[in-house]
């Protein structure tokens, strides 16, 4: 049981408590709605806070209930969840009305108060929706015009431009324009991150792969193929690769 407390302790969100503990604190003073009747801040802001706080949980309650039942579209169930949200809510603001005002109303007057509830429990959720609508829309749009990391992350503070890498046992040779560099990497890897950035090659050999750049021709020493770089190196081209690397044109 005990552990059961701690998990629910620890996947407890205390944001939107605390969001409403400040906005409880602001409506308490600016206490809208003749709620300046009540001289006291603490029980003046205590009323805001316990009506945020009914309203977060009904809400929560009616929208798990319905919003898997529901096939529409989510701007109209949470409209729906917030409708009906406005009844329990209506019996509890009755409730702390007449507490803290001892206030008695018609039953026209009943209707008004909760006609006016409504409305502006809609024209919050609207404002709110549409508030969050758009962050997210700019999210997404900030994610689709951001170029993709294009740059290797073993290839980061490795100067120069990228001619070829090559497998030594459980270490992998980078070699660029600049310097040659020997890294602890699985050559493996290094070509997966290779494959989702610009940097045009192909494996030549199991253990080899090679910048289309930095090829300079294809040249022959007995049955061997090889490829001369740009840089006067020489790498095997395995026959597993060699019709692949015809085809798409690397030599």
């Amino acid at each position: 049981m005990h552990h059961k407390f701690v998990q629910k302790l620890k996947s407890f969100n205390a944001l939107p408590y605390a969001i409403m503990f400040i906005m409880a604190l602001i409506l308490g003073q600016i206490a809208p709605y003749n709620s300046d009747e009540i001289q006291n801040f603490s029980l003046r802001a205590f009323y805001w806070a316990a009506i945020l706080i009914v309203s977060y949980m009904a809400w929560n309650i009616i929208e798990k209930f319905f919003a898997p039942k529901l096939s529409w579209h989510y701007f109209f169930v949470g409209s729906l969840c917030n409708f009906l949200m406005t009844l329990p809510l209506f019996g509890f603001i009755l409730l702390l009305n007449l507490l803290f005002f001892n206030l008695h109303n018609t039953w026209l007057g009943l209707f008004y108060f909760w006609l006016q509830l409504a409305i502006t429990c809609q024209s919050i959720y609207i404002l709110i929706y549409v508030i969050i609508s758009q962050v997210i829309k700019t999210g997404v749009d900030n994610e689709e015009n951001c170029p993709p990391e294009t740059t290797p992350h073993f290839l980061e503070n490795i100067g120069g431009k990228l001619l070829y890498i090559k497998s030594e046992d459980h270490y992998l040779r980078i070699q660029t324009t600049a310097h040659s560099k020997l890294i602890l990497y699985k050559i493996s890897d290094a070509i997966k991150q290779l494959d989702e950035s610009d940097i045009e090659g192909k494996l030549v050999h199991r253990s080899h792969w090679v910048a289309k750049s930095a090829i300079e021709s294809h040249v022959k020493n007995g049955r061997k193929n090889l490829l001369k770089l740009t840089n006067g190196d020489q790498l095997p081209i395995s026959a597993t690769y060699l019709k692949t690397l015809r085809s798409e044109g690397y030599i």
